[in-house]
């Protein structure tokens, strides 16, 4: 066990040191990826539900002045307000980088506060935002994989602040009592409450909107001296003890720390749905390649799960199985296997197209979502990761049958999706934005994310995702 008093004030100190020479060729990809990525489901978000009362919500609350940019409408914010509206449209269609061991999502509260506040601080070069970045990310990873008891569920609502505040900081450059401080004042700032993931709620992707902002809240404060240091993180007042009740895994938080990264074990999500779906999605398309099923000859769809997946994806209740055969709301159909696996053989794949209110009434897809049936296996719910396997049996009108388990969703490292599928989503999800950003300015944008470690000032890249 660390001395009280001394956890923090190593991390703070491992963040102030370290920077983008600690970042070894894997690091250093992975981190762009991510960045392109997370700006590419901002980009989508931008037209999702809620997007447009969070940018008017902001712009009344700072009075509409500022220095940072609302990604695609291009609104001038000041750069707490800007982070809340990007990191909530990030998160708005359910695509944003998960991290399956944990559940956490690792990249959407960093990027859009380390880019706000890059934006407004002005010259903060390539390499010390990929920096900013990574470590951010990599330590709201730390926190979640060091969080007890285990496997962990881990919300970006209780991490994001820390990882945020970790980016932020690096982007201001606070030494370690900076750090420390700004490490503080996030906790004031974490929560674990305010997750709804049904309709018509949409507090789940607010939460992360605040998370965002307050980690670049905190470290701002912290870089005009605000006093917040002490232990933050250890003991009956930090915050492993107050919101799980026993001390984190400080050997996980520490192992390796600044010279192995956490941002390489994670992929990004490649539907647009609850991660808890993503095992049947990829099953179901791995079948349909393998024996080129068609939807019209299926009989049934059996898709055996966990008791956890269950109760979040599957149906618990009669009412519960009710609404995820026929989802009242987007967020609805987001939370259901019935409806993503219906979804996905009916149109061939699962895409943001597949989650409009036009989609989710559609009587071939409900027809398919009926037959879909959700199996209680216990069993399932064993192992050390977040994201639990999943198997899908597909009965056929002629009586064959074929079925697979999937442990690891497409997206996770294991099941990788690759760079070019990488690019390739983020155009995809550009071509949601609410207002056309054009091709010039959608093939500039991914290569100069792709070359970031070269440039001198990342306001630039905000200024391409602007209309």
């Amino acid at each position: 066990m660390i001395g009280s008093g001394t956890l923090t004030k190593q991390v703070a100190g491992y963040l102030a040191r370290t920077g983008f020479d600690a970042l070894d060729a894997d690091a250093l990809r992975a981190t762009k990826e991510h960045i392109l990525y997370t700006l590419g489901t901002i980009l989508a978000g931008s037209s999702a539900p809620g997007a447009k009362q969070v940018r008017a919500g902001a712009q009344a609350l700072s009075g509409g002045s500022g220095e940072s940019s609302v990604l695609v409408t291009g609104e001038k914010l000041p750069a707490a307000s800007a982070a809340l509206i990007n990191a909530t449209m990030g998160h708005s269609r359910e695509l944003d980088i998960n991290d399956d061991r944990i559940a956490y999502k690792s990249s959407i509260t960093v990027v859009p506060a380390a880019l706000a506040l890059a934006e407004k601080a002005g010259k903060v070069s390539g390499k010390d935002f990929i920096a900013a970045v990574c470590m951010g990310v990599d330590l709201g990873i730390r926190l979640g994989l060091a969080t007890n008891p285990k496997p962990v569920h881990a919300r970006a609502i209780a991490l994001g602040p820390f990882a945020s505040a970790a980016g932020c900081g690096k982007v201001l450059k606070l030494d370690e009592d900076g750090m420390h401080n700004a490490l503080g004042i996030a906790f004031c700032r974490s929560t674990v409450a305010g997750n709804s993931t049904t309709a018509p709620s949409l507090t789940k992707r607010l939460g992360v909107g605040f998370a965002a902002q307050s980690g670049l809240v905190a470290a701002t404060l912290a870089s005009v001296g605000y006093p917040a240091a002490g232990e933050v993180l250890q003991g009956a007042a930090g915050f492993f003890q107050t919101f799980y009740q026993q001390e984190g895994d400080y050997v996980q938080l520490l192992d390796q720390l600044g010279q192995r990264f956490e941002i390489v074990l994670v992929g990004p999500k490649p539907f647009p749905s609850c991660r808890y779906t993503h095992c049947a999605v990829t099953g179901v398309l791995d079948l349909v390649r393998q024996h080129g099923i068609k939807a019209q000859e299926i009989q049934e769809v059996r898709v055996r799960i966990g008791e956890r997946d269950m109760r979040s994806v599957g149906g618990w209740s009669e009412d519960e199985k009710r609404k995820k055969h026929r989802p009242e709301g987007v967020v609805d159909a987001q939370f259901s296997i019935p409806y993503t696996v219906a979804a996905t053989l009916v149109t061939g794949g699962l895409s943001l197209e597949e989650f409009t209110d036009e989609k989710i009434r559609d009587a071939t897809i409900l027809d398919l979502a009926a037959r879909v049936k959700t199996i209680l296996t216990p069993e399932f719910d064993h192992g050390p990761m977040d994201v639990k396997p999943q198997v899908v049996e597909i009965v056929m009108r002629d009586g064959k049958e074929f079925a697979t388990k999937v442990i690891y969703p497409k997206g996770n490292p294991n099941n990788p999706v690759t760079s070019e599928e990488l690019v390739k989503a983020f155009r995809g999800m550009a071509s949601y934005a609410v207002k056309p950003l054009g091709g010039a300015k959608i093939d500039d944008a991914v290569a100069l994310a792709l070359r970031l470690e070269e440039i001198d000032d990342v306001a630039a890249l905000a200024k391409l995702l602007t209309a």
